[in-house]
């Protein structure tokens, strides 16, 4: 059973938990320009220019398991210069899903609930919607993905950059304590109040 929609229909990226429990499939897809512009903006890139996909779903315990790999071709701005760096991301995969009760278990109401990673699927489980936005699982591997810091090959991987002015001193430590000048006009009133 393999996701035929048209990748122009953001609705073909919504899956059906029914479909979703029916038994393993596979869903591959490629961002439509709209969906890319979405992403673009969500996470503040200067452009997404490919975004694709392959994951496998299956039934797993009471929900849902996603494994898939992501490609993409992005271009994030410099942290150091603002100048457009291009990147390439392949990046695999492995999230389940479960249905609320299955997150907690039975506590009593108003109990502080502990989720814990899943020693089968290494991850926090997280919580199974119906139906299951693929495109938003895809997005945020995708963002996960992302350099945090990216920078510009012109950028020296060791270069030290100041906010200092051209001209200007270096603030010193005294200069970032707010009672110093208080402290400096206690010892003046102190020191003339001895003289008399």
């Amino acid at each position: 059973m393999a996701s035929s929609a048209s990748p122009n229909d953001a609705q073909s990226r919504r899956l059906s938990v029914t479909d979703l429990r029916a038994g393993p499939a596979q869903h591959t897809g490629t961002a439509s320009e709209i969906e890319r512009e979405a992403v673009r903006a969500r996470f503040g890139l200067v452009a997404v220019d490919a975004l694709s996909w392959t994951v496998q779903s299956e039934p797993w315990r009471a929900g849902v398991r996603l494994s898939g790999r992501i490609e993409a071709a992005v271009t994030q701005e410099c942290v150091v210069t603002l100048d457009p760096v291009p990147a390439t991301i392949e990046e695999e995969f492995e999230r389940g899903f479960l249905p609320m009760d299955r997150l907690y278990g039975e506590e009593k109401p108003g109990a502080e609930y502990e989720i814990v990673t899943d020693s089968e699927l290494g991850e926090v489980p997280e919580p199974l919607t119906d139906p299951l936005d693929l495109m938003d699982v895809i997005a945020e591997e995708l963002g996960i993905a992302l350099d945090p810091y990216p920078r510009s090959e012109e950028v020296a991987e060791d270069a030290v950059f100041s906010a200092i002015p051209k001209g200007a001193a270096p603030i010193e430590e005294a200069d970032i304590k707010p009672f110093a000048s208080l402290a400096d006009l206690k010892k003046k009133m102190e020191s003339s109040n001895d003289g008399e």
